[in-house]
């Protein structure tokens, strides 16, 4: 009998210490009973549970939640869960969240007037916040299913739900928000290169930082050098020079055999800068970052990214998208797609162009004699940023190199969309 009472009371333990979902605002399901705080909003209008506006598409339940924020409010307004850690089956509280593989992918469906961000955070007991994670709904006055990865933070340990429904900073009028069916699952078929946006299975889910807006789209432009079916759209708004958006791959980028990285792009100006960075996921100190101009208006482009001296075992896994970075954005729309290992490179001793470079090492004046035509030679230090630019011609060329300092370089040069990659030491 002292047995059974054990496996009892350790099954309620289980049972109650853990969150509380679906939030589905049903009264006899979570949420509808919770008490919830709304924050920053002006008079703080509350959380409301009322009549599903609209039963007709992917959410036929008969009650939701309901905010209205209003325009003069902080960006992240919103409405919050109290804390409390361990709670008994069916409290009033969302309880414990230990984000693991099996619950941190976390869906929830808007319906709303405006596209915005919507924001969802999780916190802990002392205020420790997994931090927001954004992303903007693509439909209005419509339900819409949205997804939001937080296997990043697996292995924080929270007792409160955060929810900003419009998270925006320019909001023209009061915004009704409503919210239900937040469900916790386990994580998601994470896309790989080539980075193509073709699959129907894998979660192409992009992070936005300082107002810049990517989402998965239908080709707009299916012709030329591109006419696949879908694409990623970047909409810089306005807001900072450095505007853009990452996505996180299922794997790490195999650098063992190349060094670079191909995307095409389509945009509405030529002579703009395209910024790919790859960061680490665990340690952003581990980051390459490469600029490369484009050269077309109004018509899908090719651009090659070389990362010279690139460490395979920094294991990259996030790629960062900047368009036309260094300039604020107008709310323009760029496109991007096809992000794949540049297949093309040509290593040091290929015999297809011919070139000598001497004296190699130098102190001061490196020659470069090659039969090839004009281009440009893209100088990179040992951990790839790029030091100097040159312009080449099919004869000698003589670089100076007086004013690097000692070590590993490498020079990079395209022909005919082909990469040629040359040592060079400075002594």
């Amino acid at each position: 009998m002292r047995k059974i009472i054990l496996i009892n009371l350790l099954l309620v333990s289980i049972l109650g210490f853990g969150q509380n979902g679906p939030i589905n605002f049903e009264t006899s399901g979570n949420g509808a009973n919770w008490t919830w705080i709304t924050f920053e909003n002006g008079t703080n209008t509350a959380l409301q549970m009322v009549a599903n506006p609209d039963t007709s598409g992917i959410n036929t339940s008969a009650t939701v939640g309901k905010i209205t924020v209003l325009t003069n409010s902080a960006p992240y307004a919103g409405f919050e869960s109290i804390h409390q850690l361990s709670t008994p089956s069916g409290a009033p509280a969302f309880g414990s969240y230990v984000v693991s593989s099996s619950n941190c992918t976390v869906k929830i469906m808007v319906y709303k007037s405006v596209i915005s961000d919507v924001g969802i955070k999780f916190v802990n007991a002392t205020n420790g916040s997994t931090g927001f994670i954004t992303k903007p709904n693509t439909l209005v006055d419509q339900w819409e299913e949205m997804t939001f990865d937080f296997s990043s933070r697996i292995g924080q340990t929270n007792d409160q739900i955060v929810i900003s429904p419009d998270y925006q900073s320019n909001r023209s009028g009061d915004n009704v928000c409503y919210i239900d069916n937040i469900t916790f699952s386990q994580d998601v078929e994470r896309p790989v290169l080539p980075l193509n946006f073709e699959s129907n299975t894998a979660y192409y889910s992009f992070t936005n930082f300082a107002n810049a807006v990517t989402t998965k789209v239908a080709n707009p432009y299916s012709t030329g050098i591109n006419t696949s079916n879908t694409v990623a759209k970047l909409r810089k708004n306005p807001g900072d020079i450095w505007a853009g958006s990452y996505i996180e791959l299922g794997s790490s980028i195999d650098f063992s055999s190349v060094n670079s990285l191909k995307m095409k792009v389509y945009s509405p100006y030529a002579g703009k800068v395209f910024r790919l960075k790859l960061e680490n996921l665990t340690n952003t100190n581990f980051n390459v970052e490469i600029d490369v101009t484009n050269t077309t208006a109004n018509a899908w482009e090719e651009l090659t990214f070389v990362f010279p001296g690139i460490v395979n075992a920094n294991n990259y896994k996030r790629v960062v998208v900047f368009c036309n970075f260094g300039v604020a954005g107008v709310g323009e729309n760029y496109y991007f797609d096809d992000i794949r290992l540049n297949s093309n490179l040509i290593n040091d001793e290929s015999e297809f162009y011919s070139f000598k470079i001497y004296p190699n090492p130098s102190s001061d004046i490196v020659n470069i004699d090659m039969k090839a035509h004009q281009s440009t030679g893209m100088l990179y230090n040992s951990i790839g940023q790029l030091v100097e630019k040159y312009e080449l011609h099919s004869d000698s060329n003589s670089l100076d190199i007086s004013n690097l300092q000692n070590g590993i370089y490498f020079l990079s040069i395209q022909i005919n969309g082909e990469i040629i990659r040359k040592r060079i030491i400075k002594k």
